[in-house]
């Protein structure tokens, strides 16, 4: 086993240990394992449930978790084997078929009703089998996968498409070394590769729509309504690139004009429909005697027309349409793999932004996230106690950034970085959506997972955003920070907790119990609020707010699960706004410990004031700095280029005639509306210095 690749198992060990402070190291890799498939896109809002037992017929059941795609209507189950060995063990053909056939059993006995063999209600594994009961007509496919530490044998090929149920059932193998290769590569996930060859004979018609070029090159093609239906089907929302995820997430995702035009009008469908946009990274094509065909594309994402490709194929598994007649325009844009996370976003804003995608679904690309960046790269955090070195927290303003950062480094390096930037200090966008909304006493929210969650704290901050740009400052990212080691902490203490904790739901603990801390401390701490600076100093909580969370936790724990009368699903309630108001109306104290450690409010409303005049300075002396380092004669070149193409305002002629006057420097307010201004001409056109 090659070094990189044992280093990335040893970490992977490690975390799966420390998950529940080293008491369930099996439960704790069937956590990571969610996560690690989380950040390789093959599934979203993963739900630990760990389950093995017996069930009729004597027959071995398991599962570990799960994930629901609204998107695609798929169900994505997970099964872990672990072993924690130094040394890896091989995963045989046979070892793994004993697995899958433990989430085959247990998928039968859900579908079938037969659930005596499962825990008490309050288990989560107890509530997916009663989702699968209730929900198995709406349940498209089957997405199992084995998750190991182990090494896949040599001899394992492929593993063959099945029925359970009479759902269709694919299963994946992911061993560790899978892992690593997806954590390893550009993207941060598998490069999906899809063979049109496969769908339609000699490939698809295709016309090139560019000049060759290294970073660039455009195809228009024409695709047969049932390849695309065939081709969703079997990659689900792999296929659709994350903003489009997000808004057919929460979309009709079966448009009724575009059924009634398939089964009704299916001659007309080219006609009546804009198509799909898409991107890869790159593609094979080839030259017949009747024009070009495209036969492949590599990390193939569509970013406009999620909607007709799931519309397309639900006729074709719902209705049976026939799609023979069917054909679907694409705009296919291929960028070079080294700028695709940067060009791809862009194509997909661009292409939404002519069809109704809010601006909270393109909010991935928000302006905010640029700020958040910029603030966790300069502000170092207080070292911990027994330690004399600063840290950074990590955001990630780009999916993946973190992994990027350590791939090219050589062991040295890399311990050196993870040093200053440790992983626990990682902060994803859906991270930062649910921590603040967790403190923004929004937990119903934050229980309907990481898309839906993060939509609603997109529509906030767009809003906030719009309305004071300078109070996403320093004190506003320690804030952020602070709610952080909270939220984290808390992670790590509700597994303690074994005089009433005895595991699942910890998610949705975490996010209630901090809501309630709010609630507490805003009717019980008589003006006084939650010293958020002496957690950003000690870089932890105190023993008198670890006393508090443990007392709202166990309050938090009883609401959870003990559902309103009707709802039997925990998971499902916990999603309900009924959850959180049968919350608030619970009793619980502040404790006196605590709330001797509680400021003034007042206090903390003058230093959040002067850290927006010190932000409002900033940005103004930032806006001087950027206009006079662009140098005059740039500005004269752009002035002349507005002139030439009637570009400008009289204002703004005279503003950009002062920005190129040597030895006249702009006020403030002149710079932001300069700055404006060459923004304004480069969307234009202008492609200047």
């Amino acid at each position: 086993m090659e070094e990189n690749l044992a280093s990335f198992r040893d970490g992977v060990i490690k975390r799966s240990i420390e998950e529940f402070g080293g008491r369930d190291p099996e439960a704790g890799f069937g956590v990571v394992a969610g996560e690690l498939l989380e950040d390789a896109e093959e599934l979203t809002d993963f739900v630990a449930s760990p389950y093995r037992g017996m069930g009729t017929r004597r027959r071995s059941l398991g599962i570990d978790g799960y994930a629901f795609d609204e998107v695609d209507g798929s169900l994505r189950l997970v099964i872990v084997e672990f072993k924690g060995d130094k040394l890896p063990v091989t995963l045989t053909q046979t070892m793994a078929k004993t697995i899958f056939g433990r989430v085959i059993a247990f998928v039968d006995e859900a579908l079938s009703g037969n659930d005596d063999h499962l825990p008490a209600d309050e288990d989560p594994a107890t509530d997916l089998s009663a989702l699968m009961h209730l929900h198995r007509a709406n349940i498209t496919r089957l997405r199992i996968y084995l998750a190991t530490d182990a090494l896949m044998s040599d001899h394992i090929r492929s593993w063959p498409e099945e029925p359970i149920g009479g759902i269709p059932a694919e299963f994946h193998i992911w061993d560790i070394a899978r892992f690593h290769d997806a954590f390893t590569s550009s993207s941060g996930r598998e490069v999906l590769t899809v063979n049109f060859k496969s769908l339609v004979d000699d490939g698809i018609p295709c016309l090139k729509a560019s000049l060759n070029q290294s970073e660039y090159n455009g195809y228009l093609c024409v695709l047969p309504g049932d390849a695309l239906a065939r081709m969703y089907e079997e990659y689900g929302s792999r296929l659709l690139e994350g903003n489009v995820r997000s808004f057919l997430g929460k979309a009709v995702k079966v448009n009724k004009a575009i059924r009634e035009t398939t089964l009704r009008s299916p001659e007309m469908f080219f006609a009546f429909n804009n198509g799909i946009a898409a991107t890869a990274t790159s593609v094979e094509t080839m030259l017949t005697p009747d024009g070009m065909r495209l036969i492949s594309a590599t990390d193939l994402q569509i970013v406009n027309g999620g909607q007709t490709t799931a519309s397309l194929a639900h006729a074709r598994r719902k209705d049976g349409a026939e799609l023979g007649g069917i054909f679907v325009p694409m705009k296919l844009s291929v960028v070079d793999a080294s700028r695709s996370d940067e060009m791809i976003p862009k194509i997909a804003e661009f292409a939404n932004r002519q069809t109704k995608v809010a601006d909270s679904d393109l909010f991935s690309n928000h302006a905010f996230h640029r700020k958040m960046e910029e603030l966790s790269r300069r502000i170092k955090a207080p070292p911990k106690a027994g330690s004399q070195r600063p840290t950074t927290w990590f955001y990630e303003r780009a999916k993946g950034q973190y992994r990027i950062e350590t791939t090219k480094m050589s062991p040295s390096e890399k311990l050196r970085f993870e040093a200053d930037n440790p992983r626990r200090q990682l902060i994803t966008k859906t991270d930062l959506a649910k921590i603040e909304n967790s403190w923004r006493q929004l937990p119903h929210e934050v229980s309907k997972g990481a898309q839906k969650n993060f939509d609603i704290y997109s529509r906030f901050i767009v809003a906030e955003w719009l309305s004071n740009q300078l109070q996403f400052n320093d004190e506003f990212f320690k804030a952020v920070v602070a709610h952080a080691i909270v939220f984290r902490d808390l992670e790590q203490l509700i597994p303690t907790q074994t005089d009433w904790y005895d595991g699942g739901y910890r998610a949705n603990i975490i996010t209630f119990t901090i809501a309630k801390l709010v609630q507490v401390i805003s009717e019980q701490g008589a003006g006084r609020v939650l010293n958020l600076q002496s957690i950003w100093r000690a870089q932890a909580i105190s023993p008198a707010l670890t006393d508090q969370l443990k007392v709202i936790a166990k309050t938090m724990y009883e609401v959870i699960t003990s559902p309103e009368h009707g709802i039997e699903n925990i998971t499902e309630w916990c999603k309900k706004e009924l959850a959180w108001q049968r919350a608030q109306q619970k009793p619980a104290q502040l404790q006196p410990a605590f709330a001797a450690e509680l400021v003034s409010l007042i206090e903390v409303q003058h230093r959040l004031e002067d850290a927006v005049g010190v932000a409002r300075i900033d940005t103004d002396i930032a806006a001087i700095t950027e206009v006079v380092n662009y140098k005059y004669s740039n500005w004269r070149k752009l002035r002349d280029w507005g002139i030439k193409c009637k570009e400008l305002t009289p204002k703004e002629d005279q503003l950009l005639m002062l920005a190129g006057t040597s030895g006249r420097v702009p006020t403030s307010k002149q710079a932001v509306a300069i700055l404006l201004i060459r923004k304004r001409l480069e969307q234009a056109g202008y492609q200047g210095s």
